[in-house]
């Protein structure tokens, strides 16, 4: 006699609940192959390089209702959800004393972006912040004499570890090699010290470049997930028109943007990261400007 009382497992759980995402996904396809203006606004969306299967499921409800041929309803509609998905960090009106450490892949401008953020917190806000430099990229050849250029020009001075304790400064910004995950035992050693030896807040910034695929970005992340990512900082933006793949990466990661680099100058074109300058560059595709 079969038991009926016989427990669900997990995996047959996942494996129903992975059925019926099939089973919608198809059913919103044919749905939406009956509404010309609706298939008309997911194919504008997917050809600014959104997937097609999220638009489709997202839109296909509002068939049959009175969205249905309004196209700028419509694109509204779509606009207000990415809205709705991404997650920006906004700066705080008075910065915490931290330790900001700058992580992330090789080649993407984490050394300008040391320089850009500390002008930023020195001159640029409505109060001057006493701010550090701190140099941990030990392989990059030129790495230290970069920021002591840009701690030359600033007027800010390049520390050692025992300066951490030793002297008061309202932000440390800290430089790091750019790694693919087998150095950050280092990193992470460092970070204990800190906060063993001091009262700093620790703030982990992973920066990425808006000129990756989507598939390159997750992978930068699950390498560097493991340090407590604080927020996200998306630099290069000056150098791609499109931005789906970084859309599609903020999409689905629940971790905020804060800053985005739009170009080289300092420390003009770093910008805190807003949902509407992205919403319009993605729209535009001119992010450039």
């Amino acid at each position: 006699m079969k038991n009926e009382n016989k427990p669900v497992t997990v995996e047959e759980i996942q494996v129903l609940r992975n059925e019926i995402l099939l089973m919608y996904e198809s059913l919103a396809k044919d749905v939406i192959s009956h509404a010309p203006l609706v298939k008309k606004v997911v194919d504008i969306f997917v050809d600014k390089g959104l997937e097609q299967k999220w638009l489709e499921k997202l839109l296909a409800p509002l068939v049959g209702s009175s969205f249905e041929e309004d196209e700028v309803m419509l694109v509204a509609y779509l606009l207000e959800e990415l809205d709705s998905l991404l997650t920006v960090k906004e700066e705080a009106k008075k910065l915490e004393k931290s330790v900001h450490i700058i992580v992330g892949g090789t080649g993407i401008g984490k050394t300008s972006l040391v320089g850009k953020l500390g002008a930023r917190y020195t001159y640029l806000l409505d109060k001057g912040y006493k701010v550090a430099f701190f140099n941990f990229d030990h392989h990059k050849v030129g790495a230290i004499e970069q920021l002591e250029h840009y701690a030359d020009a600033m007027d800010i001075p390049i520390i050692s570890l025992e300066d951490f304790v030793d002297k008061e400064y309202d932000i440390i910004l800290i430089d790091t090699a750019g790694s693919t995950g087998d150095d950050l035992l280092e990193l992470d050693a460092l970070i204990e010290i800190i906060k063993e030896s001091t009262s700093y807040k620790i703030e982990l910034s992973l920066v990425l470049s808006a000129t990756s695929k989507v598939k390159d970005l997750k992978r930068i992340y699950t390498v560097f997930e493991a340090l407590e990512i604080n927020s996200l900082i998306f630099t290069k933006l000056d150098e791609t028109y499109d931005l789906s793949d970084m859309i599609n990466f903020l999409i689905e990661n629940e971790k905020p943007l804060s800053y985005l680099s739009i170009g080289q100058k300092i420390p003009e074109d770093l910008i805190v990261a807003t949902k509407e300058y992205l919403l319009n560059q993605f729209m535009n595709e001119e992010n450039n400007e």
